[in-house]
């Protein structure tokens, strides 16, 4: 019989919402809590299932340790209030847990302020503790919600924690023309001081929908309401227009989006998505995202002159994020890469020199953001523009991104040059402390006459097309490793090497005159217009070890000409060292026979003439450093056996370098 009358109490209580409740509730919430708690006149409790409350007015005040600090403004204050807790939060504080997660069931509110407060020690004002537990430090967790829907209001979040500030306003327009009302948010902020990595940024956003969109919702079935979103931050912005279900979560989200920014890199980092750093850009896609998969399709992305696209997944599920999918795009300009490599962007004012007189780029990359997450990603783009009218692009450019616990790799590269190709793989390993590099490049078959543009317009033929200054098949390669944080150090400490040659090549005939310093032959060709000379070898080859690229090899064999390029470039000094020796093989009373020297600074380089007594002995020195290496580098450039093999003929002329050199009858000049 007790029994039976409790329950038919019970069942008459919850009918009833329980109203002689609210007082004791009241007062027990502020004993509990160690702050002041109103509930409104207008109160209806229930207890089945976890506990359900509505009322026409709700405020939780600020905990005492907050107050001390000069944050006495009320937690929260709100109007036609639905809160449901489920039991575990309710009895949280008596289990006395610290950083025990806050969960909300749901909480509906028609108008709400609210002072969202968090220490730097990480202790935060909406942590409730008991009255006789001070506040523990410690992050506290963000409060969870199933179901958050906000009618209007304002809140105001200071977290201390991450360094964000900001400020936002709600607005219900249950009076829209559709008249299915809408909601407007609109807010501002700024990443304060002593966050690296947003240090000073301010930030303002806009979002309306076209239905009470909440803030979260709980139910996959949940219909998504029409979504417009801005924002910018700086000279960043960011427009969307689609559709979401939720707000905080971003759940079903999908939509037309474009931003645009400094560089890609610093509207990436946000989201922690590691991109590079470039010029000022512009983007415009499609964006969807289900669950912690964030889908998008650029149709453009413009970088400087660079003009780009792609289709690409972001995976926030696993524990390092993952970045996948393919970059596609009509053209790569060179140029627009140098930002990445610690280069000012194209388009900003450069300075004429630094002012340590270095030119190389000193400004660290930002390798934390390596391991921020991984990625793989296929390049497939249909030219890279060099930036420069001498030069035709390399079409098509492909290759294989892949980025893994801060391993960067680019393989498989890729790029046709003018009938040959550029092949190679370039590796970053971010975990040393002083991360490590490896390039690894080969090229091939490139036909110089189409790939340089300049033309030699005095060798032009009577209504024919102008040859250009060099032509033939150039190849070589270039295998280096290095270690820094910056272009300038990993380029201060390459160690490796890297050879070029050029196979059936001419060359302007004025050109090797000039390089023999010949003023008479020079004189002479511009009287009676250029030819082309074969080049029966031409070949250099540069070790390098600590940043100093050391000379090994530098020959070009003409009829008319022997050139022997000796000396050194200092990568780490940026500094030049180079000797350009030239042997007329023809007798010219104005021939120098002087060598050339290539001294200075990158920033300040400097061309001088060595004394002509000194030039013989210089050039019997290079000739005789160059045979070995010549030898060695020949089965590489042509590995027949044949009597047409210029090098190898050219090898002989440097053997008999220091005395007469071997009599050989010159073919008679090209013409073209």
């Amino acid at each position: 019989m007790l029994l039976l009358l409790f329950v038919l109490a019970f069942a008459a209580c919850e009918w009833a919402g329980w109203p002689f409740l609210r007082g004791p509730i009241q007062r027990a919430l502020q004993q509990r809590l160690q702050r002041d708690v109103l509930i409104g006149e207008d109160f209806r409790l229930s207890l089945l299932g976890g506990i359900r409350l509505k009322s026409d007015a709700f405020a939780l005040g600020a905990p005492a340790w907050a107050a001390a600090r000069g944050h006495a403004e009320p937690l929260v204050q709100a109007e036609g209030v639905l809160l449901a807790l489920p039991y575990a939060t309710v009895l949280a504080p008596l289990r006395q847990t610290p950083g025990a997660e806050v969960h909300v069931k749901a909480l509906e509110v028609r108008r709400m302020t609210a002072s969202l407060w968090r220490a730097a020690d990480g202790r935060a004002n909406w942590q409730f503790t008991p009255p006789d537990q001070a506040p523990q430090p410690g992050a506290a967790p963000v409060p969870t919600f199933d179901r958050l829907v906000v009618g209007g209001g304002a809140v105001s979040y200071n977290d201390e924690v991450i360094g964000l500030q900001m400020e936002v306003r709600a607005r219900t327009d249950e009076g829209a023309s559709s008249g299915g009302g809408g909601l407007g948010i609109e807010g501002e902020g700024r990443y304060r001081e002593g966050v690296k990595r947003f240090a000073g940024a301010q930030f303002k956003f806009g979002i309306t929908s076209e239905g009470l969109l909440p803030l979260v919702t709980p139910t996959e079935g949940a219909p998504p309401v029409p979504l417009t979103l801005q924002a910018s931050a700086g000279k960043a912005k960011l427009d969307f227009k689609g559709q979401a279900k939720d707000i905080l979560r971003l759940r079903g989200i999908e939509g037309d989006f474009s931003v645009s920014g400094p560089s890609l890199a610093a509207v990436g980092a946000p989201a922690g998505v590691t991109l590079p750093t470039t010029a000022h850009f512009e983007m415009k896609g499609r964006l969807s995202k289900d669950g912690d998969l964030y889908k998008a399709r650029i149709a453009r992305l413009a970088v400087g002159t660079s003009r780009l696209g792609g289709d690409f997944t972001y995976d926030r599920r696993p524990q390092v994020p993952l970045l996948s999918g393919e970059l596609q795009g009509e053209s790569l300009t060179l140029a627009d890469l140098g930002p990445a490599f610690g280069a000012p962007p194209p388009d900003e004012e450069r300075p004429r020199r630094a002012p340590d007189g270095h030119v190389l780029p000193a400004r660290e990359f930002n390798i934390p953001s390596l391991r921020a997450m991984n990625a793989d990603v296929r390049i497939n783009l249909r030219k890279l523009d060099l930036g420069t009218g001498l030069l035709s692009d390399l079409t098509p450019l492909q290759g294989h991104i892949t980025l893994k616990d801060g391993v960067l790799n680019i393989s498989k590269l890729l790029a046709r040059a003018s009938g040959g190709e550029v092949r190679g793989d370039i590796g970053l390993d971010s975990r040393p402390a002083q991360p490590r590099w490896d390039i690894d490049l080969q090229w091939s078959g490139i036909d110089l006459e189409r790939w340089i543009q300049a033309r030699n317009q005095r060798a032009a033929a009577e209504g024919e097309k102008a040859p250009g200054y060099v032509s033939g098949v150039l190849g070589g390669e270039a295998k280096f490793r290095g270690v820094g944080k910056s272009t300038a150090a990993m380029l201060g400490s390459l160690d490796g090497h890297a050879a070029l040659w050029v196979r059936k090549g001419q060359i302007s005939h004025l050109v090797v005159e000039a390089l023999g310093i010949d003023i008479a032959q020079a004189l002479g060709v511009l009287i009676k217009g250029d030819e082309s000379l074969p080049m029966h070898c031409a070949v250099t080859r540069f070790r390098a070890k600590d940043g100093v690229l050391d000379t090994e090899l530098g020959v070009i064999d003409t009829p008319d000409t022997l050139v022997l390029v000796s000396g050194q470039l200092s990568l780490a000094k940026e500094s030049l060292a180079l000797r350009l020796n030239a042997r007329p093989k023809d007798f010219s009373p104005l021939s120098l026979r002087s060598p050339i020297r290539l001294e200075g600074s990158f920033a300040d380089p400097q061309v001088k003439l060595e004394g002509k007594s000194l030039g013989l002995k210089l050039l019997a020195a290079a000739a005789l450093a160059a045979v070995n290496p010549l030898a060695a580098v020949i089965p590489m450039i042509d590995p027949g056996e044949g009597e047409d093999n210029g090098c190898r003929n050219a090898l002989e002329s440097l053997r008999g370098t220091t005395g007469a050199p071997a009599a050989r009858k010159a073919p008679a000049p090209a013409r073209r």
